[in-house]
């Protein structure tokens, strides 16, 4: 690994950038001035998260030595080892901006460093005309020093970038909104959730998730759903190998077939939390069920279901009519739409503990949502 890390950081003086970055995540290679970089960020009055996780876990908010900021990157960055070593390479990059233009990070309390690289990935995205794993990989080859010009680029149209992710995330269907049967596939798909029923949702979540039994007819279910979309992405969205082609996957599986069930299961189980995977699991049965509603219903694009879920937890927050566990510990303001990106932690636990029924509506919502974005671009507050 050693003598593989050496010969691509050196290769005709054009380095492989990729290989370097997977070679130093493989050896976990650890920047030394890493915690420098974190502790110039904290004294500029933000905060760090790292991966893509929303929980107070991800954070960091306080000097730590390199050794516990790499086990925390470690614990939520994403599955591919390169993120890991790219992770470090945006926080050094950060501290050094933040004492050279503050003025870029202003009115951003928290620097998220997973969503940051999402961001990067989608401007490398619309660059290429490409989805965004592919993205993702043309993004791991690039130097150093292109990756630091792009996050200073990023940050500097840190508001309009974000809302050209949410266009991004849009999706067409080929019937209007009001000839589609929306909201009571929910109320099918989750009967036996009430609302009114007092459980410990998220417990439950995490017991179903570990055990991982879905409904008899949960595969065929998927299957089916799959003749209505271009394909489905379960899990990472950076990951190619997370997503499901529905021309491949239609043409060489029946609904019943054990092979297709196993990929489905395999996707469901790199999903670290269980009570995540529930989630998707809730996901992929909410849209199954609404597109058995809607026999002619076609998706031009892939559902990720990552956007799917995210979405949903952003609208049932801003719900003002949901009722809402953290009420009581928050002011009202945590619930308007400007302050969302501060309270996203509170929103995902509010959102683990509401019962399957009202998750499914709000799954549903979101699809919705991304509809209406793309037949009117809707600008966003973050």
């Amino acid at each position: 690994l050693n003598e593989v890390y050496f010969k691509a950081g050196n290769f005709s003086n054009r380095p492989h950038w990729a290989i370097v970055r997977y070679a130093a995540g493989l050896l976990d290679k650890v920047e030394i001035s890493l915690s420098d970089a974190v502790t110039d960020i904290l004294i500029g009055g933000k905060q760090l998260t790292v991966g893509m996780a929303y929980s107070e876990a991800a954070s960091i908010d306080r000097p730590m030595s390199h050794t516990e900021i790499v086990e925390k990157i470690d614990e939520f960055c994403r599955e591919d080892i390169r993120d890991r070593v790219l992770t470090q390479e945006i926080i050094i990059y950060l501290g050094l901006l933040i004492k050279s233009e503050p003025t870029l990070v202003k009115g951003l309390l928290t620097l998220r460093v997973g969503y940051l690289i999402l961001l990067l990935t989608s401007e490398l995205a619309i660059e290429l005309g490409s989805t965004q794993d592919a993205a993702y990989e043309k993004l791991m080859e690039l130097s150093p020093f292109e990756i630091q010009t792009r996050l200073h680029q990023v940050l500097t149209d840190y508001q309009g970038l974000g809302n050209t992710v949410f266009q991004q995330e849009s999706l067409h269907l080929n019937q209007s909104q009001n000839q589609i049967a929306w909201m009571p596939n929910a109320v099918d798909a989750f009967a036996n959730s009430s609302p009114t029923i007092a459980i410990d949702w998220r417990y439950q979540r995490r017991k179903d998730g570990s055990i991982a039994r879905v409904e008899q007819d949960f595969y065929p279910s998927v299957w089916r759903l799959l003749q209505h979309c271009k394909g489905v992405t379960i899990g990472d969205k950076l990951e190619k190998r997370n997503r499901l082609d529905s021309d491949v996957i239609l043409s060489e599986t029946t609904p019943g077939e054990k092979n297709f069930a196993l990929r489905i299961e395999h996707l469901l189980n790199k999903i670290v939390a269980p009570e995540y995977r529930q989630l998707n699991i809730e996901a992929l049965m909410a849209l199954a069920a609404l597109s058995e509603r809607n026999p002619d219903l076609e998706i031009a694009e892939y559902i990720v279901l990552d956007v799917l879920i995210g979405h949903a937890v952003r609208l049932a927050w801003l719900d003002v009519e949901l009722p809402k566990p953290t009420i009581d510990r928050l002011d009202r303001s945590a619930f308007e739409p400007a302050n969302y990106e501060r309270f996203k932690s509170f929103a995902w636990s509010n959102f683990y503990q509401s019962s399957p029924h009202v998750c499914g509506n709000y799954l549903v919502k979101s699809l919705q949502f991304l509809s209406q974005l793309a037949a009117e671009p809707v600008k966003i507050e973050s």
